[in-house]
């Protein structure tokens, strides 16, 4: 009779481990998906701000194109010319990349999920490598025109001070694109993890 309890207690002991292994799991899983979540809400944001900047400048630089053409200023015209077909592909490369952060569904598939994050993951990294060629030229390109224009010294510092701000901010920008990402990342290898024990 004895060993019959010890028995009965033994099982009863060995379902409540199980079952709280079970929730600290679920509890694991959730407080995953939970940060992932806010990682991709920021992401999200980013890029949806990064769209409505990029729409509503183009109405801008379609008002300076206007302006300079009427002017006859063919070298400022032939530049925001250039802006806006430039603004044009940016719209539709934010987006794709919208598009993407939309499919990633934390409640689906943990395979689609990786799926996205890292697609995600590789077009950003080629927008890095593009800015990274860009940058430079058009700092170039600016200094080629500010010695054509003979500009003064108070130009010459505020292309300065822009430029220097404008890398600063790209830099802090990826920085936090780079966080959010491996977060993400980083997240769903251990949920892969815990589905493999």
């Amino acid at each position: 009779m004895n060993l019959e309890n010890l028995k009965l207690e033994w099982s009863a002991m060995n379902d409540r481990m199980e079952k709280q292994e079970i929730l600290k799991e679920k509890m694991f899983c959730q407080i995953l998906n939970t940060k992932s979540d806010k990682s991709l809400s920021r992401l999200m944001s980013y890029e949806v701000f990064g769209l409505i900047f990029i729409i509503l400048s183009i109405p801008v630089l379609f008002f300076i194109y206007n302006k300079f053409h009427k002017e006859g200023m063919e070298l400022i015209y032939q530049i925001v010319t250039v802006a806006i077909i430039v603004m044009a592909v940016c719209v539709i490369w934010q987006g794709i990349k919208i598009l993407v952060l939309s499919r990633i569904d934390f409640s689906k598939t943990l395979k689609n999920n990786l799926l996205y994050t890292n697609k995600y993951a590789i077009y950003i990294k080629y927008e890095k490598l593009i800015n990274y060629f860009a940058i430079p030229l058009i700092v170039a390109f600016a200094v080629f025109h500010y010695v054509q224009i003979h500009a003064s010294l108070y130009l010459w510092i505020f292309m300065s001070s822009v430029i220097i701000a404008a890398i600063l901010f790209v830099i802090y920008l990826y920085r936090l694109y780079d966080k959010n990402i491996s977060t993400i990342q980083q997240n769903l290898e251990e949920l892969r993890e815990l589905e493999e024990k």
